[in-house]
């Protein structure tokens, strides 16, 4: 598995150097990130419960059988516990998510909390895709 932040690694120095001013990230928790340590959550500045993050997927087709999806998932979990893997995502300041969070159900129910969740945002905005 490969990420590209390298707009990561091209702010850093402007960050550490002072260059650019970071005010508040997004997530629910400070970063991890030396060059983010340090800078608060949009939450602690006033906005109660705000977070807005990043996440991924594993999804297979409708009416993948049953073992395929559970060795599928077995794997994801495994790969997901492995060290090196959860020590290179912590340097990008990404935090694997728990094994509850893995499982086919609960997941499902966390993407359609983030559906329910930005669907009344783009309402009251008023904006849709075309």
């Amino acid at each position: 598995m490969t990420m590209n932040l390298s707009w990561l690694d091209d702010f850093r120095p402007q960050i550490e150097g002072g260059k650019v001013k970071v005010f508040a990230v997004t997530s629910k928790d400070r970063m991890k990130l030396p060059a983010l340590a340090g800078v608060p959550t949009l939450a602690e500045g006033g906005l109660a419960d705000f977070s807005v993050t990043v996440w991924h997927g594993l999804y297979a087709p409708r009416n993948t059988p049953a073992p395929v999806l559970s060795k599928l998932n077995e794997a994801l979990r495994g790969a997901l516990k492995d060290p090196e893997l959860i020590k290179r995502q912590e340097a990008l300041g990404i935090t694997v998510v728990s094994d509850a969070r893995v499982e086919p159900a609960a997941h499902k129910k966390f993407v359609e909390g983030e559906v329910a969740r930005w669907a009344k945002v783009i309402r009251a905005a008023g904006a849709y895709a075309d």
